[in-house]
């Protein structure tokens, strides 16, 4: 089923150009997260006073670390299982370069959801855009033939789980975040 489905959103390639170069710009290493980062600075800046300045930064550290605890978790899992690539077992219609590393989980849907659903789950207005543009960059990995459905899916799931455990236990971590926030400030950054 993996592959049928594979197979279906991959035979899409190469049809249309726009929608070719469209999703050339999603599946491309730079783009989302860099978008994604973006949107993170700019909440950090955001709010007209201190408290809400300090409930947007709260955010945005709650979604730097499920990004950085759910990428320890991926690249151990990487270590233990290597699954190839769809253009390593099969013909594909291959609109990206070559990756060497282990197919699943799949790394972007594992940084688009850890940051999106870290942000989504406090804030929906900001979380929606990081959403997304997380869905696109996951399904633009499987359009373009560098992984599998089940890939973007568990990755998906990966920075789900981390982030949802972020921000559930949040309460726990004010310390920290009290004292990543006061570090900042010494550098006049928050």
């Amino acid at each position: 089923m993996d592959y049928a489905l594979f197979r279906a959103i991959n035979n899409l390639a190469g049809r249309w150009p726009l929608l070719d170069a469209f999703m050339r710009l999603m599946v491309n290493d730079y783009f989302v997260p860099t978008s994604m980062a973006l949107i993170l600075v700019v909440m950090w800046f955001w709010g007209r006073s201190e408290s809400e300045r300090a409930h947007y930064q709260r955010i945005a550290i709650l979604a730097a670390l499920s990004l950085i605890t759910a990428n320890i978790i991926l690249k151990g899992c990487n270590l233990i299982y290597f699954r190839p690539r769809p253009f390593d077992a099969h013909e594909v219609h291959l609109l990206f370069y070559k990756p060497w590393d282990s197919s699943f989980p799949s790394n972007p849907a594992t940084v688009g959801f850890s940051i999106s659903v870290a942000v989504i789950l406090q804030d929906v207005a900001w979380g929606i855009p990081l959403l997304v543009l997380a869905v696109l960059f996951g399904f633009a990995r499987i359009f373009c033939g560098v992984h599998y459905p089940l890939d973007v899916l568990a990755g998906a799931l990966l920075g789900s789980l981390v982030a949802f455990g972020f921000v559930k236990f949040s309460r726990r971590l004010e310390g920290l975040i009290q004292f990543i926030r006061r570090t900042l400030k010494k550098f006049y950054l928050a």
